[in-house]
């Protein structure tokens, strides 16, 4: 038996219950937050609240519960569904309201977390790469949806891995309503040349993950390779050396196809694999 932590209470996870008429169920009104933890050490756990500030401040919500207490409950549930490597994932909607835009939007905030023990993806995707299929879809326009919130309304997201699906690739990547390279449905990108890495620019309307943020700073520091961003397009990956995509949950996965054109004559690259390794030591972990 599991628990999650519901609305103050630690409650088993087959008996948690939320209204029908909560907001994030009705008009996808919330917004989530998911990170990871080695052993009790809570990994960047301070940039992923803060980032659930800025999105609580942009639908303004009221956060009541302070980092310090989120971080009781996370050590509590990972005591009570005895994790060891976990993955958490904080979601808070402005709770049961009404229906109908001209609803009152001072509703008791809904506030959920679920931890359970991560798991990985197989090593045959980080030992032989895996491939990517340009969307269809495009990514929502900065300028229609701020990329800043990460919200639990991400149909635009779920279109692409759809498309992923469909074609049999593991992820896709979409480009902006420009033609940029912006993300793939629930990862960032990189590519190599040189000793130079590119990424687009967050100015292209991606979401800045963490993961992203770290990977840039073991590039640098670690890896000695200077790190770009910009506004680039599908051509600018045609003359990599290697590709990879990076997330929470993915960390940095080494990409070999992008539609009918192979990265790398189809073999992983160094970048990719010493990149995985410099994350697991700065998780303070290692193979």
């Amino acid at each position: 038996m599991t628990y999650v932590y519901l609305n103050g209470e630690f409650v088993k996870s087959d008996e948690a219950t939320v209204s029908v008429f909560d907001q994030g169920f009705l008009y996808g009104d919330g917004i989530f937050e998911s990170f990871r933890s080695i052993g009790d050490r809570l990994y960047q756990f301070p940039r992923h609240y803060q980032r659930l500030l800025q999105s609580a401040e942009a639908l303004r919500y009221p956060v009541a519960i302070s980092r310090q207490e989120l971080e009781a409950v996370l050590m509590e549930l990972r005591e009570r569904n005895g994790l060891n490597d976990a993955y958490y994932r904080i979601t808070i909607t402005r709770g049961k309201g009404q229906v109908g835009f001209q609803r009152d939007m001072e509703n008791d905030l809904t506030c959920l977390v679920i931890g359970r023990e991560f798991q990985g993806f197989d090593s045959v995707c980080y030992n032989e790469g895996i491939e990517l299929r340009v969307a269809r879809t495009r990514r929502n326009a900065p300028e229609a949806i701020n990329p800043k919130i990460k919200s639990i309304s991400n149909l635009n997201s779920l279109l692409g891995k759809l498309e992923a699906k469909d074609t049999g690739a593991f992820e896709v990547i979409m480009l902006n309503n420009k033609e940029h390279i912006c993300e793939g449905a629930s990862s960032n990108i990189f590519w190599t040349r040189d000793q130079w890495v590119f990424t687009p620019d967050a100015s292209t309307g991606l979401l800045e993950g963490v993961t992203r943020s770290t990977i840039m700073r073991l590039c640098e520091e670690k890896l000695n390779l200077r790190v770009i961003t910009g506004e680039f397009m599908l051509q600018d990956l045609k003359f990599s050396d290697e590709v990879f995509i990076t997330s929470t949950s993915l960390e940095v996965m080494p990409v070999v196809k992008v539609d009918d054109f192979t990265i790398n004559q189809g073999k992983v690259g160094p970048v990719a694999r010493h990149l995985r390794e410099e994350l697991h030591r700065d998780m303070g972990r290692q193979e």
